[in-house]
């Protein structure tokens, strides 16, 4: 079989979870009376999947193929991706409130006495952390992930 017959056919593949998002939408739908909401909200969840699964499928072939040739540009795109998870994990548990002392007298345990007077930062505040912390954790990473490429290539 040529190879684009065999890509084209995998294309109509795509509709078996459109189908299936569909009909589990339907069902849902029917149970508050509206079917149709339930389907066009289980189709709409299905192309939304297929919008995300197929860029990030030939993002994913084309990171290989710069790796086995290997760039320096995956590395650092890796180290940009992963900077940027921790700047908004530190933004957004910025001002979290921590408990000293619980009460255990129940079964769901609550807290009795808060170590930080329960400080609770705002919007800009934790905007303020993310866009502090961005640069020097890019530059942190970037240098790990040069010096990780130089290091299995040397091998190489």
């Amino acid at each position: 079989m040529p190879k684009e017959n065999k890509n084209s056919s995998l294309y109509w593949l795509l509709l078996i979870p459109v189908a299936m998002f569909g009909l589990l939408g339907t069902l849902f739908g029917s149970l508050d009376g509206h079917p149709l909401s339930g389907l066009l909200w289980g189709l709409g969840i299905s192309l939304g999947v297929i919008a995300v699964a197929l860029p990030g499928n030939y993002a994913w072939e084309w990171f290989k193929k710069q790796m086995d040739k290997g760039k320096l540009m995956p590395y650092i795109f890796i180290a940009v991706v992963i900077s940027v998870a921790i700047c908004a994990y530190l933004a957004l548990t910025l001002g979290k409130p921590s408990c000293d002392e619980y009460d255990d007298s129940s079964p769901q345990s609550s807290c009795v006495q808060y170590a930080d007077n329960r400080y609770d930062a705002t919007t800009d505040q934790r905007w303020a952390k993310f866009w502090n912390t961005l640069p020097v954790t890019v530059i942190i990473a970037s240098l790990i992930a040069t010096i990780v490429h130089h290091n299995i290539h040397k091998r190489k």
